[in-house]
């Protein structure tokens, strides 16, 4: 989020930040799941603005950065300047507007990464004869990631007077989480109907493990012909390449096959298909898997 004087300019264009609500109305929720609201105090309208107003700052900086630059030189290519403007403006309202987005995809990932641990880990307290509020003090007290703090929002907010089964169903509500959600919502109408929690969270947990396998094979099928091209880009078409570059080097007139300089680009194109491939096996990598 900008800073508070970026806020204070930004009021300026409030009323168009209703316009963009209506244009970007999921805005409202990501902002709700991923906290921003209350870390910042700060309505969806407010974040448009200060990205409105953040984004014209940015694109008329850049635009007459661009414009004296060109000005100076070859007069033609003057009127880049602003098209260039526009250009980084926009880039940078898509971006702003994409970070709540952004922090939800990462608090899910942490979220449903621990989820059947701390599930687990109340299942076996409430079989132990040990209350359900004291396994939750157990689950936030312990080193489960974003469930813990979301567990020690409810035993704060419990501790404070609040009952118990409505500060779970804010958590369920606000929660990008659908497995976590499912599981807070089984154990709220279980508290709320009389009926053995264990039981309906040991189904939740089951149902889990059952989806957890789903997503390995899945994730085992996308995994085969990622291995195979990584074979072929990255090992194979490299060794052949060299190959063949050293063969036409020692031809008349292709000797710059055989220079130093292109086998470094050659290592740095093989360097850089490493990070990629490794980026899109990370990317791929389900969230119920540890």
């Amino acid at each position: 989020m900008r800073s508070q004087r970026m806020r204070s300019i930004s009021r300026i264009f409030i009323y168009l930040g209703d316009l963009l609500t209506r244009i970007t109305p999921f805005m409202s929720l990501n902002l709700k799941q991923s906290g921003i609201d209350k870390d910042y105090s700060v309505t969806a309208r407010e974040y448009l603005a200060v990205a409105f107003t953040s984004s014209l700052i940015m694109g008329s900086l850049a635009g007459i950065a661009v414009t004296l630059a060109l000005s100076t030189g070859t007069k033609q290519f003057a009127s880049l300047g602003p098209i260039l403007g526009v250009t980084v403006g926009f880039l940078n309202y898509l971006q702003l507007i994409s970070y709540p987005k952004a922090i939800v995809n990462k608090r899910v990932k942490d979220l449903e990464k621990n989820l059947l641990f701390g599930l687990r880990t109340i299942l076996v307290q409430i079989r132990s004869g040990v209350p359900i509020f004291d396994a939750f003090v157990s689950v936030a007290s312990g080193n489960y990631g974003q469930i813990s703090e979301e567990f020690k929002l409810v035993i704060d907010k419990a501790r404070s007077g609040k009952p118990v089964l409505e500060s779970l169903e804010e958590l369920a509500v606000r929660n990008p989480s659908m497995y976590f959600r499912r599981a807070i919502w089984q154990m709220v109408n279980a508290m709320r109907s009389g009926s053995d929690i264990g039981e309906n969270l040991e189904c939740v947990i089951n149902a889990l493990s059952k989806e957890q396998m789903v997503q390995i094979q899945e994730y085992k099928s996308i995994l085969n012909p990622l291995s195979m091209m990584y074979m072929m880009i990255a090992v194979i078409l490299p060794s052949l390449g060299i190959t063949v570059m050293i063969i036409l080097s020692t031809f008349p007139g292709m000797g710059k096959f055989g220079e130093k300089n292109t086998f470094w680009l050659l290592l740095a194109g093989v360097v850089m298909m490493q990070f990629i491939f490794m980026g899109m096996i990370k990317s791929k990598r389900p969230n119920l898997i540890d």
